[in-house]
């Protein structure tokens, strides 16, 4: 009799042990899922929180990180996962500078403290080569190169190569056929103005007869092969910028009408955009505008392309003799817009407008920027906007959503452009010494002695940075390990 029950109930007991079997695995796999999107129990209001991840990387690695007030297992690079709020990070290294820094960690946000520079506490420059004069020294945005010009009125050139531990010098000079020669009694100069993307090109103004000017494009590896692009295209430009990746793609500014240069078939396209102001560059084929005033008073920012037959307008503001500056990048494939008008910096993101299709944009961020701006810029990776003062910088981070406001410590004695170390970092000579500036302004570090008014460039292995200082033999290429032995 027993048995016989035993056997009924059978059935109800597997089914009742798979079920508990099954609904274990879920609740692990569940349990196990908000563990990955950083869900945990807050002890303080019993209740369970989404929190976020932080990724730590220094260079060089192998610091030691403190993450609020508690030291980490492991060194960098390194991650941890953290509740949401904010956070106060601290890198140490024996040898270097303590590095510090704040952040605000959203639910499911993953925060990257991944560009932290190390500064070694002994900072020691050395002489690599002394040049008897020198007028120029332009850096390479890949930091491979430096073009070093010894005197102004003289077409020759010498391509400094910083890639390894042995600085190799090239000389460059341009031919005669390139260039127009001042007429006898009249002075000439060349000014290297940027190197192209791929840094195998690099433009150069040409000043002679005192005061007219043309553009040349000097060819790296074949100086022979260089370019007078006002000669060529016929064009009195009062700007030429590089267009993309490449270097055989050149937008030209006459007056106020922009147009794009085409070295491999030597063509100069129509004009893009006429009544223009400012212009930046967003590809090969695109660039950002601000017009003058028209006739109904007012001033446009827009983009234009070859591809497009006319500029598309993004926004019309009044001519107030207010600062109008725009540009635009691409982050993490979003496209976002950053227009600075009088002390309004507004950042939208979304779709712009086409012949044949309306714009949506968004706002994504608007900000107050103290009075005197003299230049806005989207960063090389597109994820700053950086609003250039005329006292220092303001920076809106777009992937923290955070502005922040750096005051120069010490003033230029003329105004320059911001200059980029890497995609992080800035540098200034002003009072003559180098200094590192962080995107927000913290981790600012005094780094050796240096001449205003010449590059700086850290090596591609992120070893050595190198600088021009004056003494009194003449013109010293300097350079100090970044990186301890």
């Amino acid at each position: 009799m027993k048995r016989e029950v035993s056997k009924r109930r059978q059935p109800y007991v597997r089914t009742a042990v798979y079920s508990f079997m099954t609904l274990s695995v879920a609740v692990i796999v569940a349990l196990l899922m908000l563990v990955v999107l950083g869900y945990s129990f807050n002890e303080h209001d019993g209740k369970l929180e989404q929190g976020g991840l932080l990724q730590f990387a220094t260079v060089p690695t192998g610091a030691t990180v403190t993450l609020d007030e508690a030291k980490l297992g492991s060194n960098t690079n390194t991650k941890a996962t953290v509740d949401t709020g904010n956070h106060s990070v601290i890198y140490n290294r024996i040898g270097y500078r303590e590095w510090r820094k704040s952040i605000y960690i959203q639910p499911g946000q993953i925060g990257w403290l991944s560009y932290a520079r190390l500064i070694p506490k002994d900072v020691t420059p050395k002489d690599v080569r002394t040049f008897a004069n020198l007028t120029g020294a332009l850096a390479s945005p890949r930091h491979n190169y430096l073009l070093l010009h010894d005197v102004a009125d003289q077409p020759m050139f010498n391509v400094a190569n910083i890639q390894g531990d042995t600085v190799k010098y090239t000389d460059v000079v341009l031919p005669a056929t390139s260039y127009t020669a001042p007429v006898f009694g009249k002075t000439q100069s060349f000014v290297a103005d940027s190197w192209s993307r791929d840094e195998n090109a690099v433009l150069i103004r040409h000043t002679y007869n005192d005061n007219q000017t043309e553009w040349l494009w000097l060819d790296r590896n074949s100086p022979e092969k260089s370019v007078n692009i006002s000669a060529t295209f016929g064009v009195n430009a009062s700007r030429v910028s590089f267009g993309g990746g490449g270097n055989r793609l050149l937008f030209v500014q006459t007056d106020d009408i922009v147009r794009r240069v085409n070295l491999d078939d030597l063509t100069l396209s129509r004009p893009l955009i006429s009544k223009a102001a400012s212009f930046t560059v967003y590809d090969e084929k695109t660039i950002v505008y601000t017009t003058v005033a028209n006739d109904k008073n007012q001033r446009t920012v827009g983009y234009a392309a070859v591809d497009i037959a006319e500029p598309q307008t993004i926004a019309t503001y009044p001519a107030d003799n207010q600062p109008l500056f725009a540009d635009m990048g691409s982050y993490f494939n979003r496209r976002y817009i950053a227009i600075v008008h009088g002390t309004q910096l507004v950042v939208q993101t979304g779709t712009v407008p086409t012949p044949s299709q309306k714009a949506d944009l968004k706002t994504y961020a608007k900000q107050t920027l103290p009075a005197g701006v003299v230049k806005l810029e989207m960063s090389h990776n597109s994820r700053f906007a950086v609003a250039q003062l005329s006292d220092g910088f303001a920076t809106y981070d777009i992937e923290l959503k955070k502005f922040d406001r750096t005051t120069w410590s010490s003033q230029p004695t003329a105004p320059r452009q911001l200059k980029w170390l890497d995609e992080y970092m800035l540098w200034t000579d002003y009072g003559g010494t180098l200094r590192f500036y962080e995107f927000d302004g913290a981790n600012q570090q005094n780094i050796m002695p240096v001449t205003e008014g010449f590059d700086v460039s850290i090596s591609p292995n992120d070893k050595y940075i190198y600088g021009v200082l004056k003494t009194d033999k003449g013109f010293e290429l300097r350079r100090a390990r970044l990186i301890l032995e």
